[in-house]
Protein backbone atom coordinates (compact mmCIF):
# COMPACT_ATOMS: atom_id res chain seq x y z
CA UNK A 1 0.00 0.00 0.00
CA UNK A 2 1.11 3.51 -0.83
CA UNK A 3 1.44 5.86 1.68
CA UNK A 4 -0.91 9.11 0.88
CA UNK A 5 0.60 12.04 -1.40
CA UNK A 6 1.87 14.89 0.60
CA UNK A 7 -1.47 16.88 -1.33
CA UNK A 8 -3.57 14.02 0.62
CA UNK A 9 -2.11 14.37 4.05
CA UNK A 10 -2.15 18.24 4.08
CA UNK A 11 -6.29 17.60 3.15
CA UNK A 12 -6.58 15.48 5.86
CA UNK A 13 -4.99 18.04 8.56
CA UNK A 14 -7.10 20.63 7.43
CA UNK A 15 -10.47 18.64 7.98
CA UNK A 16 -9.12 17.57 11.11
CA UNK A 17 -8.05 21.55 12.06
CA UNK A 18 -11.98 21.93 10.43
CA UNK A 19 -13.11 19.61 12.73
CA UNK A 20 -11.21 21.32 16.15
CA UNK A 21 -13.13 24.46 15.46
CA UNK A 22 -16.51 22.73 15.11
CA UNK A 23 -15.54 21.21 18.09
CA UNK A 24 -14.90 24.31 19.74
CA UNK A 25 -11.06 24.16 20.00
CA UNK A 26 -10.26 27.22 17.51
CA UNK A 27 -6.74 27.86 19.05
CA UNK A 28 -5.58 23.68 18.14
CA UNK A 29 -7.23 24.17 14.74
CA UNK A 30 -5.24 26.96 13.86
CA UNK A 31 -2.33 25.00 15.29
CA UNK A 32 -2.93 21.98 13.05
CA UNK A 33 -3.68 24.11 9.53
CA UNK A 34 -0.25 26.51 10.65
CA UNK A 35 1.62 23.11 10.77
CA UNK A 36 0.11 21.45 7.65
CA UNK A 37 0.69 24.52 5.58
CA UNK A 38 4.20 25.20 6.73
CA UNK A 39 5.25 21.28 6.25
CA UNK A 40 3.73 22.10 2.37
CA UNK A 41 6.10 22.62 -0.60
CA UNK A 42 5.31 26.27 -1.60
CA UNK A 43 3.67 25.07 -5.00
CA UNK A 44 1.06 23.20 -3.02
CA UNK A 45 -0.12 26.06 -1.52
CA UNK A 46 -3.18 27.22 -4.25
CA UNK A 47 -6.07 25.94 -5.25
CA UNK A 48 -8.42 23.43 -2.68
CA UNK A 49 -6.55 23.47 0.17
CA UNK A 50 -6.15 27.29 -0.65
CA UNK A 51 -9.12 27.52 -0.18
CA UNK A 52 -9.99 25.32 2.53
CA UNK A 53 -7.30 27.09 4.71
CA UNK A 54 -9.15 30.43 3.42
CA UNK A 55 -12.32 29.40 4.66
CA UNK A 56 -11.02 28.03 8.03
CA UNK A 57 -9.25 31.65 8.62
CA UNK A 58 -12.70 33.31 7.76
CA UNK A 59 -14.40 31.29 10.49
CA UNK A 60 -12.02 31.97 13.15
CA UNK A 61 -11.54 34.85 15.21
CA UNK A 62 -9.05 36.30 18.06
CA UNK A 63 -5.77 34.99 18.33
CA UNK A 64 -6.45 31.83 16.40
CA UNK A 65 -7.35 33.80 13.07
CA UNK A 66 -4.49 36.09 13.36
CA UNK A 67 -2.45 33.22 14.09
CA UNK A 68 -3.48 31.66 10.46
CA UNK A 69 -3.76 34.99 8.72
CA UNK A 70 0.28 35.16 9.51
CA UNK A 71 0.82 32.26 7.48
CA UNK A 72 -1.26 33.49 4.68
CA UNK A 73 0.22 36.76 4.10
CA UNK A 74 3.54 36.05 4.72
Amino acid sequence: MRSPSVMTRALLAMDAATCLKADGDPSAAAEMAVDAWQRLPPAYRDGLLRSRVDSLHQSLDGAARSKLGEILTG
